[in-house]
């Protein structure tokens, strides 16, 4: 077996699959800690690589939620997998990290406002900033429902609230359904894209 981490740790061919997957991967010679790759505000993989540009894959990480039967958030199923210098996986460890209630909750906060930061990105990258700001300027300090103001995007990210995404669905605004119904780049209708992002 010939892993792609030997490449650059050579004492680690001495030891066996499990004291090789039981070694911290920080701490070896070369190993880059890769960005983690996100998917609606959610962590679902991560990567050690031997090179700076993250090109050489040595070990890949997915993320699964674990969540209850009421949908709240206990752990994640994380899955190793060890390359070999032909790029297939041929070591694999599966680990399940319980979290705490606190814990949790802070996860499902901070995804939720990479949710958020991720559609004020793209809206800056595919040159429809101006139509995202006055989305989020409305929904953040002037929606109102039955004359009180509302600041549905704060409530979303704080605590998971639907009322975002019902806003959305009934928007009644002309204003504001000309922009939800604009045409992205890719033919998609911006309302599709904001509700997949946060539901």
């Amino acid at each position: 077996m010939q892993l792609k981490i030997f490449e650059l740790n050579q004492h680690l061919t001495m030891l066996t699959p499990l004291e090789v997957m039981a070694t911290d991967m920080t701490i070896l010679n070369g190993i880059v800690k890769g960005e983690p790759v996100y998917k609606k505000g959610k962590k679902i993989s991560a990567g050690y690589f031997l090179d700076k540009e993250q090109t050489k894959l040595a070990i890949e990480k997915t993320f699964y939620d674990k969540v209850d039967k009421n949908g709240f958030l206990t752990g994640s199923n994380i899955l190793f997998k060890w390359s070999d210098i032909y790029e297939n996986p041929v070591l694999t460890k599966a680990v399940f990290v319980a979290f705490y209630i606190a814990k949790s909750a802070g996860i499902m906060t901070k995804s939720r406002r990479r949710s958020i930061n991720y559609l004020q990105e793209a809206g800056m990258r595919l040159g429809i900033k101006q139509y995202i700001d006055f989305l989020f300027d409305y929904y953040y300090s002037n929606y109102q429902k039955s004359g009180v103001i509302k600041n549905l995007v704060n409530t979303f990210t704080k605590n998971g609230s639907a009322k975002l995404q019902e806003a959305l669905r009934n928007e009644e605004n002309p204003e504001v359904l000309q922009v939800l119904h604009r045409a992205l780049p890719d033919g998609e209708k911006m309302i599709d894209s904001l509700l997949y992002q946060i539901t």
